[in-house]
């Protein structure tokens, strides 16, 4: 398995798609009143999320300004320091995501695990962090050559 999600060219792509959100056809699956509640939450949303691979000394780190993901970067543990939020997993789990596991569920089952941050502040935006995620499981990896 390669840990090219974890690599600088995946970084910007998953800016664009968190920043970007869902296509028609994503939200086509579920009701509008759902995405009217994301992006009610999102508007309001400002902080930084670290997205932990825990077997890799590379992670993302996601930048929020209401509710626009400005920075997305790969950085090392050091920099994880300065999130909001830390969402942990092993590599493997991210993989799945990436290959379609439903985001919400590895959260649930704690396979994608909040590390640190408010739990309180974190569960009242859960749809819209597990929307994200998913959003990120649809960023194709680049090859590694």
């Amino acid at each position: 398995m390669s840990a090219s999600l974890f690599e600088p060219g995946w970084a910007g792509a998953v800016r664009d798609a968190v920043d970007r959100g869902p296509d028609d056809v994503v939200r086509a699956g579920k009701l509008p009143t759902y995405w009217e509640w994301i992006d009610n939450a999102r508007a309001r949303h400002d902080g930084v999320w670290a997205l932990v691979a825990t077997d890799l000394p590379a992670h993302l780190l996601l930048e929020w300004e209401q509710g626009r993901c400005t920075r997305a970067e790969i950085v090392g543990p050091d920099a994880v320091a300065t999130a909001t939020y830390v969402l942990a997993a092993p590599l493997a789990v991210w993989q799945e995501l990436q290959d379609g596991a439903d985001a919400g569920r590895l959260v649930m089952y704690r396979r994608i695990r909040l590390e640190r941050g408010d739990v309180l502040a974190f569960f009242r935006m859960i749809y819209f962090v597990v929307e994200s995620l998913a959003a990120i499981g649809r960023v194709p990896a680049p090859s590694s050559a």
